[in-house]
């Protein structure tokens, strides 16, 4: 799948999301040593099945972004959760692990948001 193909990129530190009208792709990587503090996002895992994803710094609920999590189901929008430990592996780009859809759960907040979403299946 080319990400290109459906959608725009944002790309902050070490987390991305990929935006479409019917999806959004969050890409996280969780270790974010060497980055600046401002992009040291608090991304982790709460279980197995609940994910805590920070927004970028611009995202309040108020936002076009924001809301559109918020909302995402109702506004039929997608939203996959792509994970990885660090940036590299072996001198090259890590590759993500697709865990699935998520859907929102709940938030706190703002500049950024501190997301948790839950996972539609275990995860991966």
């Amino acid at each position: 799948m080319s990400f290109k193909k459906i959608g725009l990129s944002i790309c902050t530190g070490q987390s991305c999301s990929v935006i479409s009208k019917k999806a959004q792709i969050l890409l996280v990587t969780i270790n974010k040593q060497g980055r600046a503090d401002e992009h040291k996002y608090m991304d982790h895992w709460i279980d197995d099945t609940h994910f805590h994803w920070q927004s970028q710094n611009a995202t309040d609920p108020t936002s076009k972004r924001g809301d559109e999590i918020i909302r995402h189901a109702a506004l039929g929008i997608d939203i996959h959760l792509f994970v990885r430990d660090t940036k590299l592996a072996v001198g090259k780009a890590a590759p993500f692990t697709y865990h699935g859809r998520v859907r929102y759960q709940s938030h706190q907040g703002s500049r950024p948001m501190s997301i948790v979403f839950g996972l539609t299946s275990g995860a991966g």
